[in-house]
């Protein structure tokens, strides 16, 4: 978490990348704030820059990854755009991106069982995945673009556990 990188933890990852390379993966979610106080992330996109400055002035050995997901209640697809210029404008060394997945037991799973909460469809998903990596720089390595979660825990979308199949989507739109 951006907001848990103290001074004495950016201590000990330099101390540490002084004897292996070492990748630190922040999960940025949305670079809205309204996104943010929505889903409790507990920290503003402000807090999120200053921990990416501070793990970039270690140096070249400490890689700097960072999440988005894709779904978030309320986000539109403008939104998600604008996470993904706001990451590009970063250069971070690897992205991930991920779809979010209802999980039973949770309270987004309440709200989806509500009718508050509508998942993404695949082919939605797969576009603005697209659109997304068309903004990023080539140099930023795409670390993944759409996680699983287990079979058992996943409510929605039920499309989500054919990681590869949406991949091969991808693929296809892009090339």
């Amino acid at each position: 978490r951006a907001d848990c990188l103290g001074d004495e933890v950016l201590e000990e990852i330099a101390r540490i990348s002084e004897t292996i390379p070492v990748t630190v993966e922040l999960g940025l979610q949305s670079s809205s704030d309204e996104t943010a106080r929505r889903i409790c992330r507990g920290y503003d996109f402000d807090v999120f820059l200053r921990a990416y400055e501070r793990l970039r002035a270690l140096g070249d050995r400490v890689g700097v990854g960072i999440h988005i997901i894709n779904g978030l209640p309320g986000e539109s697809l403008e939104d998600m755009l604008a996470t993904a210029r706001d990451v590009a404008a970063l250069h971070p060394n690897q992205l991930k991106i991920h779809l979010l997945n209802v999980l039973r037991g949770t309270v987004l799973a309440e709200m989806y069982v509500a009718g508050k909460y509508v998942p993404m469809e695949r082919d939605e998903y797969v576009a603005t995945v697209c659109d997304q990596l068309e903004l990023i720089p080539p140099e930023v390595v795409i670390a993944r673009v759409t996680g699983d979660s287990e079979a058992e825990h996943l409510l929605a979308p039920l499309w989500a556990r054919r990681k590869t199949e949406v991949s091969n989507m991808i693929d296809k739109e892009l090339f």
